[in-house]
């Protein structure tokens, strides 16, 4: 009677080992998305507008690679990679999901731009090539605001936080 039982248990556990998990809630798939990911969700609190993309862009990094998902940006994570039928719509729901976080997290008429590209890559290409490059204007003036900024009546604590954030800004800047 053990014997039976014992039996029984080890072929359901086979059987159960050989049943294919979907990579969409496998912990250790590229594609894994938790239960609780929402297309509507804001993964940073500051849209994107036409003059913060070096903040915005590192704050969505940030939470893209929090969430694992930061493959699906920098080009390491492919549709190719998807062999299976079940890999090819987790690829696409990974990938309708990611670009509804960047297009939540974008000013309206930044997301108009880039609705109808087709894989979040090429919509963090497009959004990179336009608002990455070199703004001579911006450098000068953050130039210009690190050499008069004075303490006044802040404390130390304030000024230093002013200071940093522009010299961060700067270096962002600058090729």
């Amino acid at each position: 009677m053990a014997n039976q039982d014992q039996a029984s248990v080890s072929s359901a556990s086979q059987s159960t080992d050989h049943r294919e998990l979907s990579p969409m809630m496998d912990l250790r798939s590229h594609f894994f998305l938790h239960h609780g990911e929402s297309l509507g969700a804001i993964l940073v609190t500051q849209l994107l507008t036409e003059d913060n993309y070096p903040n915005w862009a590192r704050a969505m990094l940030m939470a893209l690679d929090a969430k694992s998902k930061l493959g699906f940006v920098d080009g390491s994570i492919t549709a190719s990679m998807a062999v299976t039928p079940l890999e090819k719509i987790a690829w696409s729901k990974n990938n309708s999901m990611i670009s509804s976080w960047i297009l939540n997290s974008v000013s309206p008429h930044i997301a108009a731009s880039v609705i109808y590209r087709n894989t979040v890559m090429e919509v963090w290409n497009s959004l990179r090539n336009r608002f990455s490059q070199a703004n001579g204007p911006r450098i000068s003036q953050l130039q210009k605001l690190i050499s008069t900024i004075m303490q006044g009546d802040a404390t130390v604590t304030t000024y230093f936080t002013n200071l940093q954030a522009s010299w961060d800004q700067l270096l962002n800047l600058r090729p």
